[in-house]
């Protein structure tokens, strides 16, 4: 949204969707029974989205079926969660949608000469590297075209980082800072 996408969102969690629409989201509460393909072809005239980011943890192999189904032709799918993995080859096919895994920063991350030695992907073969994803994120926060402050639920003590951890499957908590002496 803050970078001018129209951006259609789906969760289970109604106090998520909550916190969605007030950023000017479509999102979608889909433990009311609404079918996210039905919804999504519904709003784009039968076109389909461009992209669809999973970020969700469930074994369900229907998350990825239900993304290739609502992606418009040459549409991707990008997975940065946790999900079931047997992909069928019709979901793909006919409108010869891409499907990718992504790193949990971007191209970098749990490359040792990129992130211990400072050696930088060419922006002409990478465009978003790890750090250029979170310069990106820090330069929309200072131009106050993302605000954050409305995520933070809950502050601790770097020492007592263990109680955000044992509760991160808490919904009321969205965003935890931790906090440094």
């Amino acid at each position: 949204v803050a970078n001018g996408c129209n951006v259609i969102g789906f969760d289970f969690d109604s106090n998520k969707v909550q916190i969605a629409k007030s950023k000017r989201i479509d999102a979608i509460d889909i433990s009311k029974d609404i079918d996210p393909i039905n919804y999504v072809n519904s709003i784009t005239n039968d076109i389909g989205v461009d992209g669809v980011i999973i970020a969700a943890s469930n074994k369900n192999n229907d998350i990825v079926s239900q993304s290739a189904k609502i992606c418009r032709k040459r549409g991707r799918v990008v997975l940065v969660g946790v999900v079931g993995l047997n992909l069928a080859r019709s979901d793909f096919y006919a409108k010869e949608i891409t499907f990718q895994v992504s790193c949990s920063y971007g191209a970098g991350r749990y490359d040792y000469n990129y992130e211990q030695q400072g050696q930088d992907y060419p922006i002409g073969y990478v465009r978003w590297t790890e750090k250029r994803n979170f310069e990106a994120i820090l330069s929309s926060i200072s131009k106050k075209q993302l605000d954050v402050m409305p995520l933070i639920s809950n502050r601790a003590e770097l020492e007592k980082y263990k109680d955000i951890y044992d509760n991160i499957n808490n919904s009321s908590l969205i965003a935890s800072i931790l906090v440094y002496k």
